[in-house]
Parts: structure tokens; C-alpha cells; sequence
């Protein structure tokens, strides 16, 4: 047998060993249930439980009435014993261990990858595993995985995983997710294969998470020449002019016949600067050149086709058909592009939200560029890998492009700060399936499919 062996260390929450942990093993949807509902904080219809429970259902007709009575103070003293904060549940299985992969000295196991989900109940509930980065593989030198191998052949094994700190997920629909404690394998004869045992996460300091969120906001601002939110109109057109060849306003004003934009910044000079609708917010435009993107004299705004990956060739990635979307125009440099929300306040205009493209060097992975674009203050995001639902043919005839197979594009995506009061400005993951917004200060999405370079798409709000 092999022996027990850890993983590295991964960003996120804090998670300590729960003191007089319950154990619960392979539970079914009635357990989950009642789970979910007390970790909600719901109060359940014990009644209609009850006039379903085999021991309500088996009572004559005289006896039913003391019967549901019984069933309701039973189910009630059930969910009383449930502590989601200490309660560890242990699932049994199948899994199976994919070719071994000489780079990462171990083989990939087919049930730890970023979308992988455990169904709990009919309501289409699931349960993802946060830290499934930290046991997606399974380690063994070059000798053990021939050994192995010969031991196990292709067949599946049974993985018993202990899962601990299960919580409702922020940004999965019907999502639950829990931290992976320890995964034992076993053959399906008995023989047991080896454990993992991935590290708990180191606790945060709430001053440390604090000021790499800041340093992050600071990055971000430098890094896509944007004022910080809260800026009036008149200092952000003075702080933005050095450093954006085209902006353009998104409001609409009388001129003579014909409507113009408000404002319009080309050629190093104010083309266009009237005043805006003071009862109405506007978007400012910021862009490397002009382009079909630009809000035309007399014509109504319509940014919904862009190119947010702009390029052609195989790699590219359309998101035409995902509403207001972003086009930097310059595939052949490594550029940045950007929206900003101006809302109006105490007479003037002021900055609320901002979104865009910084675009960066080509990288092993989206969750790679993240954390080289950030470095220290990545500590500060809670982030998760997907598939974007991105699809040339899908995006162009408007369809909702469903994840099949290897259809979509991996996306890392990853919040900071504060939640928001309201939605966010800007969704990149607006059309991708059971993926929910991430209503923070600051949202980073890093989205992969781009030739030469991995588009990270930032959104700040409040």
C-alpha cells in the first residue's frame, strides 16, 4: 500500500478540524435535505414530510393522526441534531485514475476537476468540492504509478471522501461547497490503494485580507488606466486624456437637427464636450482606436455586438450576443479596453463602476495569469474554474450555448472585497450555465482562447 501522502497548499477560506464532528455517511436526499434547509436557515413543511414518511404511510386509519404527530416530532428532533458548522460527511465513489502525467508525478483521478458536482436531491441541488484542485491528483513516482498500474489495471476504485465545511455557494445556481478533508481509494475487492490528505487552510487575517484587496484595486486601476470609483466627471476626463487615444460618451445631445455625442476624445483633442443629461447616467468608452463599438451622430447606442477576444483564426473566441461587451481592436499588441458607468450625484457626475480588458501575456492557464498578474494580493479572492459557454457558432446566432463536451473555454473567475448592494455592472459569465454572478467590490475573470495573449476581464463595482 502506498502510504499516506499531502498536497500543496491552496488559496482560500479558513478551515479548522471541527471539534466533536458528526459523522454522516453516504446520507440520502431525505438527510440532505434537511441538511441544506438547516444550513439555509429554512424552516421545512415538517406536515408534508411527515404525510410522506413509510411510518405515517403504514398506519391504519385510527391511528393516523397520533401517527403524524409522532413522524413531525421525530423529523423535528432529526434536523435539531444537525451542526452544519461540525457535521462531516463521508461519500462513497466510483472514481478512476486517468494516464499518469510524468510533469505533475501522479495520475489526474476523473471526479476532481473544476465542474465535477455531486447531486443531493430532486430539486437539482449539488455539491462542489472548493478545494478540488488540492486532490485532483493523485501522487506517485514514476516506480509507484508502474506499480500501481499493474496492480489495478484500468479498472474504477471506490474513493471515500471526507467532506468537511460544506456552505451555499456564492456563485454556482443550487450550488453547495464543501472542503475536501481526506480521500482514501480502495480497489473493488477491498485493497486499499492509498490516502490523500490535503492541508487545512491557513487561517486569514482579516488587516492582511484587507490591504492585499486595496493593493489589488491599486493594480487594477494602474494596470487598465482608470480612476478610482467615486471620481467626479470633470477630473476623470483630465486623468483619462493622457492616457486613451479614443473615448466617447454614450449620451446623446441636440445638435441643430441631428443628435451628437456629449463627449468625443481623438487625435490628442476634445473633438466633442457637451454637457450631460444631469437626471441621467451615462458610459464612457475607452478604447485603443475607433470602431464599430463607437456611438455614431443621430443613431441610438448599440454596443451588443463586440468582440471580446478580438482575432480570428483558430483560438479566437466570439462572445458576440453577451450584451454590452468589449472590443479592443488590437489583436496584434497586448492592449487594454474599458467602460465606464458615471451615475449622477450632487449636481455633477460621478464614477459608480467600471469594466474591461487587460490584456496579458499568454499563460499555462487562465488561473496562471490571474495569479501573475496579482502576485500577493491573489491571496485576497475566492475564486473557482469553469467553462465559459463561449461558442463561435452558438454566440453568432444568439443561442444560449449550453457546456457539452469540449465545447466553452476555461474561465477562471475570482472576487474580492465587500459584497454588492446590487448586481454587478458588467457579467463576462452572463450565458454560462448554473454560474451565478460574483457580486463583490472586485471581480477578475481570466478567460483562456485567445491567440498570443489571456484577456483578464476585471469589474469594479459598489
Amino acid at each position: 500500500m502506498l502510504k499516506t501522502l499531502a498536497l500543496t497548499t491552496c488559496l482560500g477560506l479558513i478551515l479548522a478540524t471541527p471539534s466533536l464532528a458528526e459523522t454522516y455517511t453516504d446520507p440520502d436526499a431525505a438527510w440532505w435535505g434537511a441538511f441544506l434547509e438547516t444550513l439555509d436557515g429554512t424552516a421545512p413543511d415538517l406536515k408534508a414530510l411527515a404525510l410522506k414518511d413509510p411510518e405515517y404511510l403504514a398506519a391504519d386509519e385510527f391511528s393516523r393522526d397520533e401517527a403524524l404527530a409522532k413522524v413531525m416530532a421525530r423529523l423535528a428532533a432529526s434536523r435539531a441534531t444537525i451542526d452544519p458548522a461540525t457535521a462531516e460527511v463521508v461519500l462513497s465513489i466510483r472514481a478512476d485514475f486517468g494516464d499518469y502525467d510524468a510533469a505533475r508525478g501522479g495520475f489526474p483521478v476523473s471526479i476532481f476537476t473544476p465542474t465535477s458536482r455531486l447531486p443531493l436531491d430532486p430539486r437539482g441541488r449539488s455539491l462542489f468540492f472548493r478545494n478540488w484542485q488540492d486532490v485532483a491528483l493523485f501522487p506517485a513516482t514514476r516506480d509507484q504509478g508502474r506499480a500501481l498500474r499493474k496492480k489495478i489495471g484500468q479498472d474504477s476504485l471506490l474513493a471515500l471522501v471526507t467532506v468537511r465545511d460544506i456552505r451555499k455557494s456564492q456563485t454556482r445556481s443550487e450550488g453547495y461547497e464543501g472542503h475536501v478533508a481526506s480521500v482514501t481509494y480502495s480497489t473493488a475487492r477491498g485493497s486499499e490503494i492509498g490516502q490523500i490528505t490535503p492541508p487545512d487552510v491557513i487561517a486569514a487575517d482579516p488587516a492582511t485580507m484587507a490591504a492585499q484587496t486595496e493593493a489589488a484595486r491599486q493594480k487594477i486601476l494602474t494596470a487598465a488606466g482608470i480612476p478610482p470609483l467615486g471620481t467626479t466627471w470633470d477630473a476623470a476626463k483630465q486623468q483619462l486624456q493622457p492616457l486613451w487615444p479614443v473615448m466617447a460618451s454614450s449620451d446623446l445631445v441636440p445638435w441643430g437637427n441631428v443628435r451628437r455625442v456629449a463627449y468625443l476624445w481623438k487625435d490628442g483633442a476634445v473633438q466633442q464636450n457637451e454637457a450631460h443629461d444631469p437626471a441621467k447616467g451615462f458610459r464612457l468608452y475607452l478604447q485603443q482606436r475607433e470602431g464599430a463599438w463607437m456611438p455614431q451622430d443621430g443613431e441610438h447606442i448599440n454596443v451588443g455586438v463586440t468582440d471580446l477576444l478580438y482575432g480570428s483564426g483558430a483560438g479566437a473566441v466570439d462572445t458576440r450576443g453577451l450584451g454590452a461587451g468589449l472590443a479592443c481592436y488590437t489583436p496584434e499588441a497586448l492592449d487594454r479596453c474599458a467602460v465606464l458607468i458615471f451615475e449622477p450625484k450632487d449636481g455633477t457626475h460621478v464614477l459608480t463602476g467600471a469594466y474591461g480588458v487587460i490584456e496579458q501575456r499568454p499563460a499555462a492557464s487562465a488561473e496562471a495569469a490571474f495569479k501573475t498578474f496579482l502576485g500577493d494580493a491573489a491571496g485576497a479572492f475566492e475564486g473557482l474554474a469553469t467553462i465559459a459557454d463561449y461558442d463561435r457558432e452558438d454566440i453568432r446566432q444568439a443561442r444560449k450555448a449550453p457546456v457539452t463536451g469540449g465545447r466553452g473555454v476555461p474561465t477562471y473567475a475570482a472576487g474580492a472585497g465587500h459584497p454588492l448592494t446590487a448586481n454587478p455592472p458588467y457579467d463576462p459569465l452572463k450565458n454560462t450555465t448554473g454560474i451565478e454572478p460574483i457580486r463583490r467590490e472586485i471581480a477578475i475573470y481570466a478567460v483562456e482562447g485567445a491567440e498570443g495573449r489571456t484577456p483578464l476581464v476585471y469589474v469594479v463595482g459598489q
